[in-house]
């Protein structure tokens, strides 16, 4: 083929080999080379684009299609273009003009005709006839009529008025009958068999068992007077040494867990920790007075508290980059934090990360030239060379077992496609809600009280998102992801509740048939729809987890018959 190679002396021997083999000049041992590193990838790889640019090389080339004809075409055209014009045709102006004039003066030359009397003459003789034969009647005299009315008037006023009955008699008889009837009736005379039947069914039934006396309540029975405090005062006091110890055991990691979120939240914008605040006290007000001005009022403010704290908290969780399970390998810029939970990071010399650099059940290896703005923290593990790292250890015996055996589990988290398994969370939620037939419940509660369902549903999910990231930071995983399996699982269903509340009400709007069963479908179908935008998704899991979470537990707590408006 005549392939040259230029700067042969810094490739590798195999390109030399390819060319070789290209060209048809390899020997048995450059062959029985070649073939041995033909299964190295970058090998197989340079190997197939040879054979591509040979191809390429080998492929004939086809000659160009003739242009003589459209040229003779555009010739031919351009003559017919340059050709002499047409004569003008004559003009027919003056024909046209004379004919104007000659209609002019026969529409002016022909004479008007002779309007006819005849008929109007007619009618004015038939109309005098008419007048002259029938004279009106005079009028009549009405004195007669006169006199007689007034003579009648006059004998009406002479004649005395005939006396009216009296009606004293018959209401007399209507209230005496009236008294009679309100009297009661005389008892009739018990029947003898009656009382003999009574008498043997009461003895052949079984005597009534005298009620147990009601149970006192826990409190009465804690707080009551005469009862001993020993047994409260012993569970406090066991509850509170298990507190202390449990405490004092992981107080190292504790500190340094403290020190890590202290930082993390330094990170979070003032306004998201506003809107926050804000938010955990508007369901606190509307949870403990769900007044109508409360709610109002707390409607405000949480739309003020999510205008807040979304964008913010969705920065935080989408800045830097956060691994479960997972090795990290930095070698450029990073815009945020470094997280890593159950994996490693390596900086490389080219890393420059603009934030923390966090690791839980992993070590931190950090090259001489790598530049943190933060700080290096390794949270059970080493952070060889970076003598200003925050290390913890792990904490022996039992702790130690239990962090092993929970690095395949956060592999697993890092590596299951978590979109596609909560939307199938969720939907699998929402049918087993729609088939209990708990779900038009749940949706008519959410509808009775939107508001302290929604704070409700923040206070719960506070009070499990919260101890679970302190509880990890402490390296105490087997709880953390206890708490946090109960709040994906509780935000899952929540929003099943929240989305089948949304389609139904469409559905409803629209007057669409079957609307139980064909809202439940468009919620679902978009919350999968949501997944498309991640800023979106994240504020619909959020806002609608936490109001179908606070209707399980209104519905929970709160009996009450719900009306059924749809």
């Amino acid at each position: 083929m005549g392939v040259e190679t230029h700067n042969s002396a810094g490739a590798p021997d195999w390109r030399q080999l390819l060319h070789r083999e290209a060209d048809g000049e390899l020997t048995p041992e450059e062959a029985a080379r070649l073939l041995a590193l033909a299964q190295q990838p970058e090998v197989a790889e340079f190997r197939a684009r040879l054979l591509a640019v040979t191809a390429l090389l080998r492929r004939p080339v086809l000659p160009p299609h003739s242009v003589a004809r459209p040229v003779a075409q555009d010739i031919a055209l351009h003559a017919c273009l340059n050709a002499a014009p047409p004569p003008p045709a004559p003009s027919v102006a003056a024909q046209v003009a004379a004919e104007i004039g000659w209609a002019r003066q026969l529409a002016e030359s022909q004479p008007h005709q002779p309007r006819s009397v005849a008929a109007h003459t007619a009618q004015n003789i038939r109309l005098g006839a008419a007048l002259q034969g029938r004279l009106p009647p005079l009028p009549q005299s009405v004195a007669a009529a006169v006199a007689a009315d007034i003579a009648l008037g006059q004998q009406v006023r002479a004649a005395p008025l005939p006396p009216m009955p009296s009606v004293a008699a018959p209401v007399a008889a209507e209230v005496a009958w009236q008294s009679r009837l309100a009297q009661p009736v005389p008892a009739a005379h018990s029947s003898v068999a009656a009382q003999v039947a009574a008498r043997i069914a009461r003895d052949r039934a079984p005597a009534p068992m005298a009620p147990l006396p009601a149970a006192p309540p826990v409190a009465a029975v804690l707080m009551g007077r005469g009862r001993n405090p020993a047994p409260l005062f012993l569970v406090v006091s066991l509850l509170s040494a298990l507190m202390v110890l449990a405490v004092s055991s992981a107080w190292p990691n504790l500190a340094a867990g403290a020190l890590v979120l202290q930082t993390l939240l330094a990170q979070v914008s003032p306004v998201a920790g506003a809107g926050l605040a804000l938010l955990l006290l508007t369901s606190v007000l509307v949870t403990w007075r769900p007044a109508p001005g409360a709610q109002r009022l707390g409607g405000a403010a949480f739309a003020l508290s999510a205008v807040l704290t979304l964008p913010a908290l969705y920065e935080v969780t989408t800045r830097g980059a956060v691994t479960f399970g997972q090795d990290i390998v930095v070698s450029g810029p990073v815009n945020g934090n470094v997280i890593a939970v159950g994996g490693s990071v390596q900086l490389q010399d080219s890393a420059r990360v603009q934030g923390e650099v966090v690791t839980l059940l992993g070590d931190v290896r950090r090259a001489p030239g790598a530049q943190v703005q933060g700080r290096v923290n390794a949270l059970m593990g080493r952070a060889p060379g970076d003598a200003a790292a925050l290390q913890t250890p792990v904490p022996p015996g039992l702790g130690a077992v239990t962090a092993a055996a929970f690095r395949p589990v956060l592999g697993w988290l890092g590596g299951a496609a978590w979109p596609q398994v909560f939307v199938t969370l969720t939907g699998g939620a929402l049918l087993l809600l729609f088939v209990s037939g708990l779900a038009p419940v749940l949706a008519r509660r959410q509808r009775h009280a939107p508001m302290r369902t929604l704070a409700l549903g923040v206070l719960a999910l506070s009070a499990l998102l919260g101890p679970a990231g302190g509880l990890a930071l402490v390296g105490l995983l087997g709880p953390a992801l206890i708490a946090a399996a109960l709040a994906a699982l509780l935000i899952a269903v929540g929003l099943s509740v929240s989305a089948y509340d949304a389609g139904r009400a469409l559905a409803y709007r629209a007057r669409l048939p079957l609307p139980d069963a064909v809202g439940a479908m468009m919620g679902l179908s978009a919350v999968a729809a949501s997944l498309s935008l991640p800023p979106l998704a994240f504020g619909v899991a959020l806002v609608g987890g936490a109001w179908g979470a606070g209707t399980l537990l209104l519905t929970r707590t709160d009996p009450a018959v719900v009306p059924a408006a749809a």
